[in-house]
């Protein structure tokens, strides 16, 4: 099966409660990942408004082309 987001809710600051394809519901603090980007994709991704503003595309997507791997949000602890 080829992993992907179905759905996402914001929480609070940087935390996303998550959805999987495979039945997989977990809440994940993505702060330190957005922070320690240097990438310009994810600067303005750094303000919480910004980062409010992702939509589900079987991953999380943002309007300026920073997405985060599936992969990644699924094994994240």
């Amino acid at each position: 099966m080829i992993l992907h987001v179905t759905k996402a809710d914001y929480i609070n600051e940087f935390k996303i409660k998550i959805s999987f394809n495979d039945g997989l519901e977990k809440i994940v603090d993505l702060k330190n990942y957005i922070i320690s980007k240097k990438h310009p994709f994810f600067q303005p991704l750094k303000q919480i408004d910004e980062f409010k503003k992702f939509h589900v595309h079987k991953t999380l997507v943002w309007d300026n082309g920073a997405d985060i791997a599936p992969e990644y949000l699924h094994d994240k602890v």
